[in-house]
């Protein structure tokens, strides 16, 4: 039998258990009178379990024997909560719950909240408060935090009924800031028989202890996206989804103990093609993203991608993904680059339209040898939403 060895905070638990009550207690028509009202309330619950069956360092690895507190091999498959997987099974590194409400005021004002708590982070964090005033049919502003759109699942990334796998690719999805505190103008409409929308955005975020940094540095390490400005355009038409983005913003870690500071000018840009019959599916994505150091004269691109095809048979999912992360360097004395490749196969199981079982298996090589090593990862999860 496993040995599951767990520390989840009593906040996360707590969620969860409200959440669990809360979807089963509430009955159809209670559902549907809430669903008709001004005010809705909805969440989300990511319960996830894994360990590494095997993993190695090459004898040349060149990397930390810890990662944030994990012994290596280790495997990080959460980059922004920090939740990294060892030898012992663990339900902390990737488990979340979270609820949102919704009240719209009148036809054209609506206001979002939503509180998520992590197995990495027990306390309960504001991930969207944002008010929206819709301009006319088509065009909406939104003010307040929200989720920086960087990524074809980043609006619902943390909802695992969303999508095939255990969660959205790490190669891509996963950096020191996440939200954002600022303004967008969006766009929802049709051209001719394509839907069609698109934003632009703009604001900054300030990340106190950061726990993407943690898996670097001992400390509390503040993380400051400014001049935060991007633009985003996603089409559909029949069984063809395609999006694009670009962004850019100034970033700066600050991290008092160890004595950095350093700054960087970020551009990002990136493209998802999706294709998705009845019983069939493809799901890709490329990104990249690039810091430029001008302080210390060195530049950092970081190219990712990600192909998958899953098939659906009746409540079951088999999905296959590969998956490859690559940093090039322009000065390899000052920066030392990371590169990994991904491959693995999920099966889901969906339980109704709410909830669904999955059982994924990755293997991940860590391509420069130098952060966690090579690995299996073995990994199980529930996910719901009420």
């Amino acid at each position: 039998m496993m040995d599951i060895s767990v520390t989840v905070p009593k906040t996360l638990l707590g969620l969860a258990a409200a959440s669990i009550f809360l979807g089963l207690i509430t009955p159809v028509s209670a559902q549907e009178e809430k669903s008709n009202s001004d005010l809705k309330i909805s969440g989300f619950l990511s319960i996830v379990g894994g360990k590494i069956l095997n993993g190695n360092m090459d004898a040349n690895y060149l990397g930390p024997s810890q990662i944030n507190g994990s012994n290596c091999p280790c495997y990080t498959a959460d980059w922004s909560n920090a939740g990294v997987y060892t030898d012992s099974a663990s339900l902390t590194p990737e488990s979340r719950v979270g609820i949102q409400i919704t009240y719209k005021m009148n036809a054209n004002t609506t206001f979002v909240g939503q509180l998520a708590s992590r197995g990495t982070d027990g306390t309960p964090n504001v991930q969207w408060a944002y008010g929206g005033y819709k301009l006319n049919q088509n065009w909406e502003i939104q003010v307040g935090r929200k989720r920086i759109p960087l990524y074809y699942y980043s609006d619902f990334q943390d909802i695992g009924v969303s999508y095939p796998w255990i969660s959205p690719p790490p190669e891509l999805y996963g950096w020191e800031a996440t939200n954002y505190n600022g303004a967008s103008l969006r766009y929802n409409g049709n051209v001719g028989d394509t839907n069609v929308s698109t934003s632009i955005f703009m604001g900054s975020e300030k990340v106190k202890d950061s726990l993407y940094q943690k898996l670097y540095y001992p400390g509390k390490t503040e993380v400051t996206w400014k001049n935060l400005i991007g633009a985003d355009l996603e089409a559909n038409n029949g069984p063809l989804t395609t999006r694009l983005i670009y962004m850019q913003a100034d970033v700066r870690n600050q991290n008092i103990e160890i004595g950095l500071d350093s700054s960087a000018a970020l551009n990002a840009l990136g493209i998802a093609i999706n294709l998705d019959f009845e019983n069939w599916f493809v799901l890709s994505e490329v990104t990249q993203l690039k810091r430029e150091f001008k302080a210390n004269q060195y530049t950092v691109t970081a190219p990712a991608f990600t192909i998958g095809a899953g098939w659906r048979i009746g409540q079951w999912t088999p999905f296959i993904n590969y998956a490859e992360y690559s940093e090039k360097s322009s000065d390899l004395a000052q920066y030392l680059p990371q590169s990994y490749k991904r491959s693995s196969l999920t099966l889901r199981y969906d339980l109704g339209s709410s909830s669904a079982i999955k059982a994924q298996i990755d293997r991940n090589t860590d391509v420069t040898n130098n952060f966690g090593g090579n690995s299996t990862l073995f990994r199980i999860s529930y996910d719901r939403v009420f």
